[in-house]
């Protein structure tokens, strides 16, 4: 099932990269957001769309529940998830 997810939603970061396989990434305070497309399957179930990651400094892994369907959207909740992880590894280092 794709999001539902509002379409005002935009990354935030100016400084996305493309790789070389398509995806995206970008780093927020050492935390790694990675956007990752999924083609379409051959089981109807599994829809396509985009996929995001975080993975932090310290092997905290935060990743998407759902496809979003538009890859703004992928981007900023994948931002929002590392901005969250960072601000919760920084309250519990200090």
């Amino acid at each position: 099932m794709l999001s539902a997810r509002p379409m005002h939603r935009h990354p935030n970061i100016a400084a996305w990269q493309r790789e070389e396989d398509g995806s995206y990434k970008s780093e927020i305070d050492g935390f790694a957001v990675h956007v990752v497309w999924r083609s379409e399957s051959r089981d109807a179930s599994v829809p396509r769309g985009f996929l995001w990651k975080v993975e932090g400094p310290n092997g905290e892994k935060a990743e998407a529940a759902e496809v979003i369907e538009e890859i703004e959207i992928a981007m900023s909740l994948g931002e929002d998830a590392a901005r969250h992880a960072a601000a919760e590894a920084g309250a519990s280092a200090g």
